[in-house]
């Protein structure tokens, strides 16, 4: 009993001690970016602001490994003719990461906070991935603040209607507790596992993905001492989804749907929001995967002047 004890003690400071090397290689190798914090109830919100004029809100994915970044290559176009805004979400990047049960309406609440109190003025917002689902919610509570709204690669509804079951309360005390969730969350976010979800499910030819966008995703997924392991446990356990058919159907804003044609189930996924929004405007990127965006920004940027700015 007493050698068991020992080496669970052992093995404690072992995992503690590369948790902490990770933390100061992690705060060693961040890059130092010019940026803002908006002041929010949950915590305060990095965000970036480039050019002048009509303003764009640029919402980058809902995962660890994203950040503002996401949208480095498109926003220097955008800039040109465009007052843009791009943001850590709440548990991503620069962002703060609280310990708490992140559901898709806290991030409701952020981008209606965010467009009132920052933009003051009605906007374009684009979303990637995930995103799309509260930003639809958010322009359903109030459609005075959302001009437009592009989705890029937006979920399936099939996707979107799982929700919790008996296994998700095991995520949650997993991954909250301080130094074993601290060590699996890190091994879920280690460099080899960043660059596999890179260019496997996001890039269509790997060969394109470049050493800093790894090191930007990876560091991402590393700020703020780890605590994006609540937002991770949350995403496992089904605790963003939400059904948004029926917000969708009874939409009245002006919306793009954006599909890198090789994304797992694209032409499916495009063809669903279509049914139930006849006047969707949708548009494929051919030899693009999840990041059209960053692998073709000059063709999202293209259809965006067509049919939005």
């Amino acid at each position: 009993m007493k050698k068991a004890f020992k080496y669970s003690i052992s093995a404690a400071a072992i995992l503690f001690g590369i948790n902490k090397y990770i933390d100061s290689e992690t705060a060693s190798n961040t890059t130092k970016t010019n940026g803002k914090f908006f002041h929010w109830e949950h915590g305060d919100i990095f965000y970036k602001v480039a050019g002048t004029g009509k303003p764009i809100l640029l919402v980058h994915d809902l995962n660890v490994f994203s950040s503002e970044n996401e949208w480095n290559k498109l926003t220097m176009k955008l800039s040109e003719t465009n007052k843009i805004y791009t943001i850590d979400l709440p548990g991503c990047g620069r962002s703060a990461k609280p310990a708490l049960t992140y559901t898709n309406y806290l991030y409701v609440q952020l981008i209606t906070e965010f467009i009132k109190k920052v933009i003051k003025e009605k906007t374009i917002v684009v979303t990637s991935g995930l995103s799309a689902s509260f930003v639809l919610k958010a322009d359903s509570m109030d459609s005075s603040l959302i001009e437009t709204i592009v989705m890029i690669n937006p979920p399936s509804f099939s996707s979107l209607r799982k929700t919790p079951d008996k296994y998700s309360k095991v995520w949650i005390q997993l991954f909250h507790l301080p130094i074993i969730g601290k060590s699996c969350y890190y091994q879920a976010t280690s460099k080899t596992n960043t660059e596999y979800y890179l260019s496997e499910k996001c890039f269509f030819n790997p060969f394109d993905l470049q050493e800093s966008v790894v090191k930007n995703c990876y560091a991402a997924a590393h700020q703020g001492s780890g605590n994006g392991k609540y937002l991770y446990a949350c995403l496992k356990g089904n605790y963003l989804n939400i059904n948004i058919q029926n917000t969708l159907k009874k939409a009245e804003t002006k919306m793009i749907l954006i599909t890198g044609e090789e994304d797992l189930g694209a032409a499916e996924i495009s063809a669903s929001y279509q049914n139930l929004k006849p006047d969707l405007i949708v548009r494929t990127i051919k030899s693009t995967k999840k990041l059209p965006h960053m692998e073709a920004p000059g063709k999202v940027y293209n259809i965006l002047k067509e049919t939005c700015i």
